[in-house]
């Protein structure tokens, strides 16, 4: 794997690797440490530890080739409402109308079979709208995060 680009500081040397579809991975080789050494990985034990720990493996198994496996942090159906959340706020923020958010999410037929003021469709576009907007105010956090005991 060739880096992209390159640049250097007093910290070390700031690496940008193209790993394709438009993703890139960052790595930095700290000052003093040889060149064709092997790679080190650092993970504060905070409470995002176990997160970084899996992001660490899929990174390892990347890097040697091997099948990475899936992110767990999100089920598919919080992919699913990540997906309509964004297209909701995307269409609501082009100055659609929550039935026309509906439609494009739900299909026209879906949306005209209920009355729409008392729809729960109406509701859910209401909704994704809502989380969406608090997911841009600093919300998304949340997604990357696993769950937390208490």
């Amino acid at each position: 794997m060739r880096a992209a680009d390159a640049r250097a500081d007093a910290a070390g040397t700031w690496f940008r690797y193209d790993i394709g579809d438009g993703r890139s991975l960052h790595l930095l080789r700290l000052a003093g440490v040889e060149e064709h050494g092997p790679l080190a990985i650092v993970i504060p034990l905070d409470a995002d530890g176990l997160d970084r720990i899996e992001a660490a493996t899929r990174l390892l198994c990347f890097l040697m080739r091997r099948s990475v496996p899936p992110d767990r942090r999100l089920t598919e159906r919080q992919r699913q409402r990540a997906r309509q959340m964004l297209q909701a706020i995307d269409g609501r923020m082009s100055g659609a109308s929550y039935r026309d958010i509906a439609r494009a999410i739900y299909g026209t037929d879906r949306v005209h079979a209920e009355a729409w003021k008392t729809s729960a469709l109406r509701d859910a576009v209401m909704g994704f709208v809502r989380d969406a907007r608090a997911m841009i105010g600093g919300g998304y956090r949340r997604l990357l995060r696993r769950r937390r005991r208490k």
